[in-house]
This record gives structure tokens, sequence and C-alpha cells, in this order.
């Protein structure tokens, strides 16, 4: 026996020092005064042992441990023998507890049934789990620890009740098939339910052994709960809890919307909420209310959690901020003149083209003029894409310039997408609607109604994929044809409705509207007219007929955020601000302080000379662009 023990002592040292990383500990009436020395050698630990530090212990261990459980290991041997560790600056103290006598008139008795300490691995629990389900089997002897990196128990007890403890940690150490569950909610949001149960978890995230986890299924407003019963039954209990009936109100809330109206998107909740109830009649008892406040733009929902964290949702996709589009357009006339006369009309051309002299003007100015005859207009309608941002300026410019163009209305107006966006420019004129004579009274009753005549714009842009554009487009040209009383009054109409797709940034001609109109004009001198046969000579009688085409040039851009919108402002800016240094008199500031200034230059504008016109853009030669050229010759503008 003394030669086992020896043997024992001797090879204890040099197994551990073998063992740099793990050991694997099984020690069988060890002194404990070795122990410490091995565990000072392993640690690099200096300790101070009391005198009254004596015994033999026993520790059976089964797996590799690491130099922190070691110690861990260490300690608990000493707290079950009756000793303690005070920990210094540099050296540790090993002294006895106070009870030390009487445990140790204790132990005295226990003398054929020894205390063993080992090491037990836990696979499928968290080890403080374990310890809590444990710790009323123990002895009054005994001594659990749970170090949770490794997930393993240190058990210090006797041999017959270490026997007991390991059946029963065999029985609870078992792998979970089911290890999730499905926990559906009525009446709560599962979003909040799951921000309240994760709130209440441990903070200690380090157990390995089945931790509690936590997901949401939105659409069916469930958790889904993974982790050891013990932890679920706990979260199945909060469930339970959280999601009663909340009474026929239900919870009220008050959402403030950035961008949209609420009165616009109100329709769109009313309809899922009604649409959520029909689909939960059985779970969802209590009654749901959506209101807009227009003077806050808010919308108040009275509902179910289930019901209102649905409609949350889709407020936060619906009330986003929307793109602009900026509508720049050019309503424009276009004459086309037949004139058929009859007589003599003194009259040549000048320098400039067109020049007629009338009967009033001098006959010698009339012999000095020129005979030159300018080019004929014609027309084609079709679309022109601008390469440049100048291309609109450049039609706006030359259309002002031609003698038989007629410029309507240059309306430019900024809307959000999907949404209408009118310009009218005209008058109201009053129309009879009724009349009624009263017996005894010559003035008659009349009702009178007023309608808008003039010119009026409608666009509707709804931006795609791609930066292409769909304009619903509305447009109306209507006048008073004659000038007679209101019950009279007779008026001329000409309209587009159309539905086009144009890409951002370019322009789009619309046209073909003709009117025409004939004129007859009668001109003579005065007693020269009246003498028979000669009298043919001083007369003029003219027949005009004027076809008018409407033309229709639309350009949009879209304003995709307010970077995009402060540029587009200030080259609007910088265009007038041009003009005014070229046409002199009163002056914009050189820069608005409220729009920051643009990086890019904008498109330089020509310097005017007289009587021409100049295009800032070369025009590409191709079909759609021929037509155009074809209004306004460059032989007659350059």
């Amino acid at each position: 026996m003394k030669k086992t023990l020896i043997t024992l002592i001797t090879f204890l040292p040099f197994f551990i020092a073998s063992s740099i990383n793990a050991l694997t500990l099984n020690l069988k009436n060890v002194k404990l005064t070795t122990l410490i020395n091995t565990v000072s050698e392993v640690t690099g630990k200096n300790f101070i042992v009391d005198p009254r530090v004596k015994g033999k212990i026993n520790v059976v261990s089964t797996q590799e441990i690491d130099d922190d459980e070691f110690y861990h290991l260490f300690l608990s041997i000493l707290q079950v023998h009756g000793y303690i560790v005070i920990e210094g600056d540099g050296f540790s103290k090993i002294l006895p507890q106070s009870n030390t006598k009487n445990n140790s008139a204790q132990l005295s008795s226990l003398a054929n049934d020894s205390i063993v300490t080992t090491v037990i691995p836990i696979k499928n629990v968290a080890a403080s789990q374990m310890i809590a389900i444990l710790r009323p089997i123990i002895s009054r002897y005994g001594h659990l620890a749970a170090y949770t990196p490794s997930n393993t128990i240190i058990v210090i007890d006797t041999r017959a009740n270490l026997v007991r403890l390991r059946k029963i940690i065999n029985q609870l150490d078992t792998e979970i098939d089911d290890d999730y569950e499905l926990m559906p909610l009525i009446n709560a949001s599962a979003d909040e339910v799951a921000k309240i149960i994760k709130s209440l978890l441990p903070r200690d995230a380090k157990q390995t052994a089945n931790p509690l986890t936590i997901a949401i299924d939105k659409n069916n407003n469930q958790l889904i709960v993974g982790g050891a019963p013990a932890k679920r039954l706990k979260v199945r209990f909060l469930v339970k809890e959280l999601d009663k009936d909340a009474g026929k109100g239900g919870d009220t809330i008050v959402i403030y919307l950035k961008y949209a109206k609420a009165k616009d998107i109100l329709p769109v909740l009313q309809s899922i909420g009604k649409q959520l109830v029909e689909e939960g009649k059985k779970s969802i008892k209590q009654t749901v209310n959506i209101h807009a406040d227009e003077a806050t733009n808010a919308i108040i929902i009275t509902a179910p959690s289930i019901v209102a964290s649905n409609i949350k949702n889709v407020i936060a996709k619906l009330d986003i901020r929307r793109a602009q589009v900026l509508i720049e357009a050019i309503i424009a006339e276009v004459s086309i003149d037949n004139t058929e006369s009859l007589g003599i009309q003194w009259a040549v051309k000048n320098g400039n083209g067109i020049g007629l002299i009338d009967f009033t003007g001098s006959l010698a100015a009339a012999v000095s003029g020129k005979s030159t005859f300018g080019k004929g207009a014609n027309v084609a309608i079709g679309k022109y894409n601008s390469a440049t941002e100048s291309g609109f300026g450049a039609i706006l410019t030359a259309l002002s310039q031609q003698g038989d163009v007629n410029i309507l209305s240059t309306p430019s107006i900024v809307t959000i997408d999907n949404e209408e966006a009118t310009i009218l420019v005209g008058e109201e004129v009053p129309f009879i609607t009724n009349k009624q004579i009263v017996s005894g009274n010559s003035n008659p009753f009349q009702n009178f109604e007023r309608k808008d005549i003039g010119i009026k714009l409608k666009v509707k842009p709804q931006i795609n994929n791609g930066d292409t554009i769909r304009l619903d487009i509305e447009q109306e040209i209507s006048k008073v044809t004659n000038q007679g009383s209101a019950s009279d009054l007779i008026t001329s109409k000409r309209t587009i409705n159309t539905s086009v797709m144009v890409a951002d940034n370019k322009i789009l001609v619309l046209g073909g509207l003709i009117d025409e109109t004939v004129d007859i004009t009668n001109s003579s001198i005065p007693l020269l007219s009246s003498i028979p046969i000669l009298g043919e000579l001083f007369k003029y009688s003219s027949e005009k007929k004027v076809k008018k085409n409407l033309l229709i040039f639309i350009h949009p851009t879209i304003l995709t955020d307010q970077l995009v919108a402060d540029k587009v402002s200030m080259e609007k800016y910088n265009y007038i601000y041009q003009q005014q240094v070229i046409n002199g008199g009163a002056r914009l500031p050189e820069r608005p302080l409220d729009i920051p200034p643009v990086t890019t230059s904008p498109a330089t504008l020509p310097t005017p000379k007289k009587n021409t016109v100049k295009s800032a853009t070369p025009i590409d030669r191709d079909d759609e662009v021929r037509s155009i050229e074809e209004f306004y010759p460059e032989g007659e503008y350059d």
C-alpha cells in the first residue's frame, strides 16, 4: 500500500507538468499538500499554507480539463474539505474555514463512505440549469459548481450519492427532437411581444446548450421559439399573459404622416382593416375604427394590436416621398394663309421680306423697295428629341420669330408623381341659361352661368421604370367667335385628349387640329372708286382663308430630390438673369439666397443679332428633326 501511494505521489507532478493545454485528473488518497504543490506549478500561483491544512483527497475525472478548470476544481476540493483561499498581492493564503472543527467531526464519521470529486460534461442542457435541479439532491457534505464555458458540472459528494446523481443527469441530459414550437397570437402583435420577452431574457448569452431563440413570423402573427423545454414553458406562459383580450375598444394609436395626405390614404386603410377583420372573425372580437385628422395630417387607429400592427406596416410603405415632375409646354398656332385677291393693290416687297405699302404711303417709297420674296413655310407634325437642355428654349425662340406663328401660352408647372396639374389662361364668360318674363315687368329674369374660356392644359404624369414618363394630356383652347349678347354667344373649341410615353428631359410634339377662317376685305379710294368703269381701278377686294394648326410642345423633367429641383430652379433663374443682362434695365439678384449654386454651368445663350435667330444646339439630320427644320429653314434665319 505504501509503494502504491508513493508511486502515485511521485507520478502526479510529472503527469501534470507534461500536459500543456489539457489533462485528465484521477487522484486516489493523495495528500492535500501534494495537490497544492502541483496546482502552484501548473498555475504559477504562490500559496501560503496554514499548518492545519491536512487530509487526503480522491478525484475522478473522465475528460480532459484545461488550466482554468483545474484551478476551479482545486478551489471546490478545498471548500468541501473546509478550507478557503484568500487572494493576496502576489500570493494566496489557504486557511481553514471558521467551522472547520465541526466539519471535521462530521467527516470523521464517514469513514465507510469517502467523498469524491468528479467533473461531468453536459451535452444537451445548460449546466447552470442542471445545477438548479440537482442542488436539492446533493448531500449536506457535497458541493455543486457549474463551469459555463465548457458546459460542465463539478460535483463533490459521497461515492454513493454520486452514483445516484449520475443516473439523474443521464435521464435529464437527453437530446430534444422538437426543440422549437410555434406560438400564435390572437390579440397582441408578435413583434411587440417578442421585444418584451427578449428584454426579460438574461444578458448572459454564453450558454451553449439549447439557448433560447425567438423568431417572428409577421405574416401569421406568431412566434417561433426554440430552446430547452423549461425555457419554452416560461415563454409560453408569458405569451399567454401578454396576448389577452384588451376589450371591445382595443388599442388607440395616432400616426403622424410625413409625406402622404391622411384623407387620401384613409380609404385604402379602411379597406385593409375591414379585410383583416373578415379574415379573423373567430379570433378578432374588437371593432376596428380608422379615422383621418386633416388638421394634423394624422391617422387615428382603434383596433386590436394584430390589426393595428398590419395597418402600421401599410402606412410605412405608403407614406414615402414621391418624385416630382417639371412640365414645360409651348402652345402655338401656325397659320397657313391662302389669299385670293381681286383688284389692284399698290404694294411691293421690302428688304425684310413682305412689306405691303398701303394707299396712304408714299409712291416713291414703294418704288425704292426691293422685290425679294421669302420662302414659304411647311409644317410637319412629329417628335423632337433634344440632346441638350437648351433645345426647348431654342424651339421657343425660333417660333417667336416666325411671322405666321402665334404663341398662345408657355406654361410651366411642377407636380407630384401621379398628381394632376392644371393650367388655365383665359376669362370667365357669362352665358344665359334661363330667361323668365314675369307679368307686369318688362325686364325678364335671367340666370347666368360663367364658363372658362381660354387655354386650359391638364397633365397627369406617372413615372415608370427607366426614367420614362406616362403623360395623360388634356388640352383645350376655346374662344368666343362673336361679340353678341350673352344669349347669342358662339364659342369655338379645340381639344386634345391623349396618353403618351416620353423619356425624361425629352420633347414631345402634338398637333394636327386645324381651324379654318375666311376673311373678306374691301378697300377703295373715295370718289374715284365711284367713277363708272374707271372706278374699278381704285377698288380692292380680297378673300383670305386662314388655316391655323395647333401645336403643343411638352417637355417633362423628373425631379428626384431637392438637389435636382434646386439645380433646375437655378438654371431657370440664370436664364432670366442673362436675358436681363442682354436687354438692360432692372435685374434680379445674381443668385437667390435660398438656392445653392449649381456645380454645372448652365447653357450659355447666343448673342442675338438683328433679324436673326440661331439655334443654340446643332440638330441631328434625321426624319423627325427635318420637319422642324422645314418649319424654320436655315436660310431665313442664319
